[in-house]
């Protein structure tokens, strides 16, 4: 069950870097940050951040 954790945080990880760089992409393409893009940016950070946790949590 550890290692179930481990590889779901990991892959929220993942999917947070991601979300969080292709908002950035984005950002730099058209030259400002929608709502959209905004969205994603905080999206991706609570998933990354929460992903980081649940890894965190399995090592202990």
């Amino acid at each position: 069950m550890s290692a179930f954790i481990f590889y779901f945080g990991l892959g929220m990880q993942l999917f947070g870097i991601a979300a969080v760089g292709l908002c950035f992409f984005s950002g730099i393409s058209q030259g400002d940050y929608g709502k959209i893009e905004l969205a994603q940016l905080i999206i991706g950070s609570l998933v990354f951040y929460t992903g980081s946790y649940f890894k965190n949590r399995s090592a202990s």
